[in-house]
């Protein structure tokens, strides 16, 4: 897509401007009047897949267990920590949870309709050339604002993101987790900022049970990553999925 790159630009003007490029495709890919195996190798590739939803569910169950243990690494008042890195990442994770159960379950809910859609939708849109009547017209219309408020939980040409997995929680699970590769929950000492130390150079006195129980923490902050990016993937692959819905409307109104 030119246009659209990230959750918020899905709107009606650059649904428009994208479906020219999208109307080109599908005219060649799935040719009217559509067929069920066409459309199904079509939009397959959007499915919501069982990785992506496994990855979802492992990083729901991993966000608690880790908050409690980097709130046991605090109440150690171990000063081979630094406990404001530590209060923030706990800050970072804790906007994790609700979105990203919240977006498991869209996901899910997508994953049980998205064959029936497949399955009707080449009957559904071979009519729309022969829609004739007011009433046919209305009739087709309500079946297609039922689809895209599935995909863009909302009842306007726009996603409903707010609530779920969007780029700022992609970006704290970034940084969380690029920060900790830098050493980010250890206590740095003022003379190794100074001298500019990579945290490399700087591990080497940090006991190893120590360098351990945190490279544990950042494999499980890293599980999480996973499951959100996972989530993000599964959004944005829906809001391609209503804008290739869009096209075809748009197409075969010309029909």
């Amino acid at each position: 897509m030119l246009y659209i790159h990230q959750l918020k630009d899905l709107t009606p003007k650059s649904s428009e401007i994208e479906s020219v490029f999208i109307i080109r495709d599908i005219k060649k890919k799935t040719p009217y009047p559509l067929s069920d195996d066409q459309i199904l190798n079509y939009f397959s590739l959007f499915y919501v897949s069982e990785s992506e939803k496994n990855a979802m569910t492992n990083a729901v169950e991993q966000v608690e267990p880790l908050m409690t243990e980097i709130k046991e690494l605090m109440m150690s008042k171990d000063a081979v920590y630094e406990p404001i890195n530590l209060q923030r990442a706990l800050s970072m994770l804790s906007e994790i949870p609700s979105p990203l159960m919240t977006n498991l379950k869209y996901a899910q809910g997508i994953a049980e309709w998205q064959q029936f859609f497949v399955e009707q939708f080449a009957t559904l849109f071979n009519t729309i050339p022969r829609l004739r009547s007011e009433q046919e017209k209305e009739l087709c219309n309500q079946h297609l604002n039922k689809i895209f408020e599935k995909l863009l939980r909302n009842d306007n040409l726009a996603f409903n993101y707010k609530d779920i997995v969007n780029e700022a929680h992609t970006a704290r699970m970034s940084d969380l987790s690029e920060s900790m590769d830098k050493g980010f929950f250890f206590h740095i000492y003022l003379e190794e900022e100074l001298r500019k130390l990579s945290f490399n150079e700087i591990k080497s006195r940090i006991p190893d049970e120590k360098l351990r129980r945190v490279e544990n923490l950042h494999m499980k902050v890293r599980e999480i990553k996973k499951g959100v990016d996972a989530a993000y993937e599964v959004n944005l692959r829906m809001v391609n999925w209503a804008l290739i819905v869009y096209s075809y409307i748009k197409w075969l109104k010309t029909v």
